[in-house]
C-alpha cells in the first residue's frame, strides 16, 4: 500500500488533551487521588527497603487553599524511569512493577496532579540522578498534535546521595481548582484525609514509616480481635491459583471488645458502631473498610447488618507479586466484583462471617433468656478475652467459643419448642432477616401476640 493510499484511508483517532484530562479525573474523588500519591511513596519505600523496616522514612503532606505539597525520602524516581515511564499515561507492557507494590495501572500520579490543580512541579533525587519537572497544565493542554511529552526543567545525571534517606521526591501543586481549594480550606476535609491515611497505610506505618499531615504525625489503625483460651478467632490461609500464578489470602474473623450498652436498639449508642464489618486489603493497601454490604455477604447469605452485630470484625489480606490478579479497581477504592479471584475469596468470606454471626446471635439469646452469669457462658468468656493484634492470633480454622448452656428459666418464663417444615421456616427466616432459630420463634410469637391477644396492660 502506497503512502498516498494510506493517507487517503487514514481516520484521525488521537485524543484531545483537554477531553482526556477531563475524563481521566472524572471517576476519582479528591482524597483517593491524594492517597494515590502516598501509594507511590510507599512503593518507593518497598523498592528501597524490601519487606524490612521503614524506620527513618517519612511522607509529609501539607494542604491549604493555595497549594498542595507532598514530600518523601523514599528513594526518589530514577531518571530513566522518569523519562520512559513515570509520566506516561498508562503502564507499557514492557515495564514490570515492583513485586508486591500498590501501583499497577500507571495513571495514579498523573491523574492526581490533574485532579488537584493547573500547575505542578516534581523534583526528585535518586541514587544516581536529580531532576525537576514544571508543568503548566493549561499551556500543555493547548498544544495540539501527537506530542504528549513533558520537558524536564533541570537534570543532574551525576547526583550521588550520601545516605539512602537523602533520596526522595517533592511534589507541589498550585493554581488549585476552585472546588479543591474550597475543600482544602475545610478542617473536615483535613480530618477525613487523616482518617483515610490512618486506615489505608497502616502497614507502612506499622513498619516504621512516619506519615505527617499538617506537621502532625498520623497514628496507624491497628486491626485487633478478641482472643483467650476459650475464645479463638477464625484464621485461615488459602491460595487462589490462576494458571501458574498465585494469590495468597489470609482471612481473620472474630469480635471486638464490647463498648456501650448491651442492648441492640439504637446504633448511635455504640461508640464503635461505625467500625463493624469487613476490611479488605490488597498488598497491605486497604481497599474497603467496615463493609456491611452484599459485597461481603451481608444480606446475601448473612443477615442484613443490624446493631446486634456491632462487635463483628473481619479482615481479608490479599497478596500477590502479580498485581494484575489483585481484585482492585483503578482508584483502589473498591473491589472488582467481576474478578475470578474475588469470587473465590467471597465464598470464604461469607462462610467465615456466618460463624461469627451465629455466635453473636447466641450471645443475644443468652441475654434475653437469663440474668444468671452461670447460664451465659459465651458472654462470660468474651468478657475475659482481650484484644490482640492479628500477628498474635493463633491458627484456628473455625471460630471457637464455649458451647451455650440450656438456661434456667425465670419462674415467670415459659419455653416454647416445636418443629416446622424447613422450606416454610427458611421463607419466614428470610422475611425476618435473621438466621437465628430462637429469633424466628420469638418474632413470630410476638407478632401473633400483638395481633391476636394485644399488648400487656
Amino acid at each position: 500500500m502506497t503512502d498516498s493510499v494510506s493517507a487517503s484511508t487514514r481516520v484521525e483517532a488521537s485524543p484531545e488533551k483537554r477531553f482526556f484530562i477531563a475524563m481521566l479525573v472524572k471517576d476519582i474523588e479528591l482524597l483517593p487521588a491524594i492517597l494515590d500519591l502516598v501509594d507511590n511513596s510507599v512503593d518507593g519505600a518497598r523498592r528501597l527497603r524490601g519487606d524490612g523496616t521503614y524506620e527513618g522514612l517519612q511522607v509529609r503532606l501539607k494542604v491549604g487553599p493555595d497549594r498542595f505539597e507532598i514530600e518523601d525520602n523514599c528513594g526518589g524516581i530514577p531518571l530513566d524511569v522518569a523519562r520512559e515511564y513515570a509520566f506516561r499515561f498508562g503502564r507499557p507492557q514492557s515495564v514490570k512493577g515492583t513485586p508486591g507494590s500498590v501501583g499497577q495501572f500507571g495513571v495514579g500520579m498523573k491523574r492526581a496532579l490533574f485532579k488537584l490543580g493547573g500547575h505542578f512541579s516534581v523534583h526528585s533525587k535518586s541514587d544516581n540522578s536529580n531532576f525537576g519537572l514544571d508543568v503548566d497544565v493549561d499551556e500543555w493542554a493547548q498544544t495540539s498534535g501527537a506530542d504528549w511529552t513533558f520537558t524536564l526543567s533541570h537534570v543532574d545525571e551525576n547526583y550521588k546521595p550520601t545516605r539512602d534517606v537523602d533520596t526522595g521526591t517533592r511534589i507541589v501543586v498550585s493554581k488549585l481548582h476552585d472546588t479543591v481549594a474550597e475543600d482544602f480550606a475545610s478542617s473536615q476535609t483535613v480530618g477525613n484525609l487523616r482518617y483515610q491515611l490512618r486506615l489505608r497505610h497502616r502497614d507502612a506505618m506499622d513498619r516504621g514509616m512516619r506519615i505527617i499531615l499538617q506537621d502532625e504525625a498520623v497514628t496507624p489503625f491497628i486491626p485487633q480481635l478478641q482472643q483467650s483460651d476459650a475464645v479463638r478467632p477464625l484464621f485461615r490461609q488459602i491460595n487462589v491459583n490462576e494458571g501458574q500464578k498465585t494469590v495468597n489470602v489470609k482471612l481473620y474473623a472474630g469480635v471486638s471488645e464490647a463498648l456501650g450498652p448491651e442492648g441492640d436498639d439504637q446504633a448511635e449508642d455504640f461508640p464503635r458502631e461505625k467500625d463493624a464489618g469487613w476490611y479488605v486489603f490488597c498488598n497491605n493497601r486497604l481497599l474497603i473498610a467496615a463493609d456491611r454490604t452484599t459485597l461481603t455477604g451481608w444480606g446475601d447469605g448473612l443477615p442484613v447488618y443490624h446493631p446486634q452485630y456491632r462487635r463483628f470484625r473481619g479482615y481479608v489480606f490479599i497478596d500477590s507479586a502479580y498485581n494484575e490478579l489483585l481484585p482492585w479497581n483503578t482508584t483502589k477504592t473498591g473491589v472488582d466484583q467481576d474478578s475470578r479471584v474475588w469470587r473465590r475469596i467471597a465464598s470464604e468470606v461469607k462462610q467465615a462471617g456466618l460463624e461469627v454471626v451465629h455466635m453473636l446471635n447466641r450471645v443475644k439469646s443468652e441475654r434475653q433468656n437469663t440474668d444468671m452469669p452461670e447460664d451465659r457462658p459465651i458472654a462470660q468468656a468474651l468478657s475475659h478475652a482481650r484484644e490482640v493484634r492479628l500477628r498474635e492470633i493463633r491458627m484456628s480454622a473455625r471460630f471457637t467459643y464455649p458451647a451455650p448452656k440450656e438456661p434456667t428459666l425465670r419462674p415467670s418464663m415459659r419455653k416454647i419448642q416445636y418443629s416446622v417444615e424447613k422450606k416454610r421456616y427458611d421463607a419466614v427466616a428470610d422475611a425476618l432477616n435473621t438466621s437465628a432459630v430462637s429469633e424466628v420463634g420469638r418474632q413470630t410469637f410476638d407478632f401473633f401476640y400483638r395481633n391476636q391477644v394485644g399488648e400487656d396492660d
